[in-house]
């Protein structure tokens, strides 16, 4: 992992970097269209993912990117007032995603095969499941958990559309990113990279 750390810690950064800014604007457009963030964000995240699996070779970059990314967003425990259920589902939910990808990687590579649709679908049906799963341990507690508690037609969505949806952009992402090329990242890179991140994540 040594050789790698500054590649992972620059593509989490990214990815950090895009929940904190694109993620933020998307969950305004929600209050209107319900659903958007999830359309949008695990393809995004994905790209990231996949970006680094390219640039290492390793499945478990995929997982470690995943860290940066959810460690970014706990950063908002620096702020007053910090509510810290609506700090700890979102961070959990990008691990969850990091495992899943970095699982479906890890079986295609052993297996020798190549990402096909399915492959793309199970990833989000998985980290969804599972964090599906979180929610419901919580909501036996009394903490907020929506996804779980505000009827079945919202659990389905979250479970079933946004991960078909997710499905297909995803598929198209690896359709138009063949052959590109994999640049190497420098110290200073990922350094800068981390803290815009971390600005980001504080203000908005």
């Amino acid at each position: 992992m040594k050789k790698n750390v500054f590649t992972i810690i620059f593509w989490g950064s990214l990815w950090g970097l895009a929940e904190a800014t694109l993620g933020f604007i998307l969950h305004l457009l929600a209050v209107a269209l319900p659903g958007v963030p999830g359309f949008f964000m695990f393809p995004v995240a994905f790209y990231f993912m996949k970006k680094v699996y390219d640039a290492t070779g390793k499945a478990s970059s995929v997982f470690y990117i995943s860290l940066v990314a959810a460690s970014i967003k706990m950063a908002d425990f620096l702020l007053p007032l910090a509510d810290p259920i609506r700090i700890v589902n979102p961070a959990l939910s990008i691990v969850l995603e990091g495992l899943a990808v970095g699982l479906v990687f890890y079986y295609c590579a052993g297996h020798r095969v190549s990402l096909a649709y399915v492959h793309t679908l199970l990833m989000g049906v998985l980290w969804r499941t599972l964090f599906l799963g979180h929610l419901f341990i919580i909501s036996l507690y009394g903490l907020p958990a929506a996804l779980v508690t505000d009827g079945i037609a919202y659990t389905l969505r979250f479970l079933l559309l946004e991960s078909f949806v997710n499905s297909l952009l995803i598929y198209a992402c690896l359709r138009l990113d063949r052959n590109k090329p994999v640049f190497s990242v420098k110290p200073a890179f990922s350094c800068g990279a981390l803290a815009t991140a971390i600005g980001a994540q504080l203000l908005l």
